[in-house]
């Protein structure tokens, strides 16, 4: 039996709870690449500056300071304790410093890589994605000589790692994709989470949701890893080379690369500001699986569908009894902007 619901409980939705709003965080860095928080203090590697920085994220205006310099092209960050291990990239290895330490120095943990860029820890084992090998190799930080092996080659430009329980996740530059690797098996073979990204660069995860910088492209999207299937939407766009990601609560922090900055967004979930009686406009079906069609339209509308965290997945026009197919969208609730302003909750199962 087909449902049908006449809603005439028409949602306002602001702008700015459509639209994730960018903030700067600090400017005037010298190249950030990828950032990594330990407690409130963020810190930066600074690619073109050859040295690492940190803010204080709590502070009303952090303001950069110099953890160390005199680094060669510093980009890949990982805590163990109070060591941060440092992929230096044209130096071709992996250093680390104590930041307990009043004057933090520097000492080589592996060298001979090729071009070590993400770096992730799982216990002693230091995972590193060797752009220039095309590769993903790792190190044990405990040994007192750590020898460098093969997890997985055969990549083509591994730039990126993130840790998700036994999941290794790469973004892979140079096949504008993001694959995974099962780090438990006895032979790890990648295979592609999802495809068709614009030179991916850095990484975060957030529940089951994987936000991923793809610098081609100056955005953010982000995919849901729990999904059969992932489809990359976009969560901001208009950024200048973003490369490195941290998530701080609901705070998604940004190293843009061509900005020389930090900025941030907040990922809180869509919120509804008031509602108001309009004409009716029916939905049917919904609920639904896979199209919604839309009748009591009085002329041709642009419309937006957006999700729950104000999230743009579809655009278009419609026409009156037109449909809009959603099948591919994961089940939750949407919203559908008219372009007269008006909004329409709609619930995907």
């Amino acid at each position: 039996m087909k449902h049908f619901f006449s809603l005439t409980l028409m949602f306002f939705i602001t702008l700015a709870h459509l639209t994730a709003q960018i903030t700067d965080v600090v400017t005037g860095l010298n190249g950030p690449t990828q950032i990594e928080l330990n407690g409130a203090d963020l810190y930066i590697s600074e690619f073109d500056g050859n040295k690492i920085s940190k803010i204080d994220i709590s502070a009303t205006t952090p303001t950069p300071t110099d953890v160390v310099t005199g680094l060669n092209a510093p980009d890949g960050l990982g805590f163990n304790g109070t060591n941060l291990y440092i992929a230096e990239t044209n130096a071709s290895k992996i250093s680390k410093i104590d930041i307990s330490a009043t004057t933090p120095t520097p000492s080589d943990v592996m060298t001979g890589l090729t071009g070590p860029r993400g770096i992730v820890l799982n216990g002693t084992d230091l995972y590193i994605a060797e752009f220039g090998a095309n590769k993903i190799s790792k190190i044990d930080i405990s040994a007192i000589t750590p020898i460098a092996t093969d997890v997985v080659t055969g990549l083509t430009g591994p730039f990126e790692i993130l840790l998700n329980g036994t999941d290794l996740y790469i973004a892979v530059r140079n096949d504008n994709k993001i694959s995974k690797i099962d780090i438990s098996a006895t032979t790890p073979i990648a295979t592609d989470v999802v495809t068709g990204l614009n030179m991916p660069l850095g990484l975060a995860l957030h529940g089951t949701d994987l936000y991923i910088a793809e610098s081609g492209a100056n955005k953010i999207s982000k995919i849901d890893i729990s999904a059969t299937t992932p489809i990359a939407i976009d969560v901001v766009t208009g950024l200048n080379s973003p490369v490195g990601l941290a998530i701080d609560g609901t705070d998604l922090y940004i190293a843009e690369f061509g900005a020389n900055k930090i900025s941030k967004i907040d990922l809180n979930p869509l919120s509804i500001i008031g509602f108001s009686i309009e004409n009716k406009v029916n939905l049917y079906p919904n609920p639904t699986a896979r199209f919604i069609q839309v009748a009591g339209l009085t002329k041709t509308e642009n419309y937006r569908l957006y999700n729950e965290l104000g999230i743009e997945v579809i655009n278009g026009i419609i026409f009156n009894n037109d449909k809009i197919d959603i099948q591919n969208l994961t089940i939750g609730l949407y919203f559908l902007k008219l372009e007269n302003g008006n909004t329409i909750k709609i619930i995907k199962e």
